[in-house]
């Protein structure tokens, strides 16, 4: 039976995972504090007070500024201080709850990327809408509010395809899972899972993109993972998404249970 291995949510998107042992979902939310923030690009407009959501080529991501992989960040989401290490040496360390702090921190990335003097990115937050009370926004990949998961068991199989090994953070992933065949979660399309007290129902496959392609401990661009994936399988996908049906708690190691 498929078993919960690992629960990790990105509080800023493009930057490190916080791993997390036990986690209340929320019905038809994401996971709680995934993708909380991000920094738009300098000409991006993002009103805070009703967040609508814009495409991941307007923030600061992977996809493109590879470099992000360098960093080695936590995130307090109490205080919100962010501290930020390159090769275990903190560069950065500030509490972002007022502007001079906020502008220090988006100055630190400005110049990390090389952005130029005028293209200072803008840290943003995800807050409830003022059309939807219930609404929590993310700056998830997709507009949908989603939980996105791996199966542990298809990245070694693509591994063994490719003679290379694959760390799992490259795919940046809320549930990973394992005790299951690989590709057996493409399956689930269209079914409902019993996680802990909550229940899930994936609906679609998830597409890999470039940003795949960073060595999360290299920042370098050492494989093409699109390609391999459609070169050996011929798809794009890895993984699959999920909307929370009920809310519960879920814990690591739970079982999986698919109805």
């Amino acid at each position: 039976m498929p078993i919960l291995k690992k629960i990790t949510r990105f509080p800023i998107k493009g930057l490190s995972g916080e791993n997390i042992n036990k986690i209340l979902l929320e019905e038809n939310q994401v996971l709680p504090g995934d993708r909380e923030f991000a920094f738009a690009k300098s000409h991006v407009l993002f009103d805070e007070k009703n967040p609508v959501y814009l495409r991941k080529t307007n923030f600061l991501a992977l996809v493109q500024d590879d470099k992000l992989a360098e960093l080695k960040t936590t995130f307090d989401h109490k205080l919100k201080r962010l501290i930020i290490k390159i090769k275990e040496e903190t560069v950065l360390d500030e509490i972002m709850d007022n502007d001079m702090n906020r502008h220090k921190v988006e100055i630190f990335f400005q110049k990390h990327l090389d952005l130029g003097e005028k293209n200072k990115p803008m840290l943003v937050q995800g807050t409830k809408s003022e059309n939807n009370k219930d609404f929590k926004h993310s700056f998830s990949d997709l507009p949908d509010r989603v939980i996105s998961i791996i199966n542990m068991n298809t990245i070694y199989d693509l591994e063994k395809k490719i003679g290379k090994k694959i760390d799992p953070s490259r795919f940046r992933a809320n549930l990973l899972i394992d005790d299951i065949d690989p590709w057996k979660e493409f399956d689930w399309v269209g079914k409902k899972i019993k996680i802990g007290e909550t229940v899930l129902e994936v609906f679609k496959r998830t597409q890999r993109c470039a940003a795949t392609n960073v060595n999360p401990e290299t920042a370098l661009r050492d494989i093409n993972i699109p390609h391999e994936i459609k070169n050996h399988f011929g798809h794009l996908d890895l993984g699959v998404y999920a909307k929370v049906k009920k809310t519960g708690i879920i814990s690591v190691n739970d079982e999986l249970i698919i109805n």
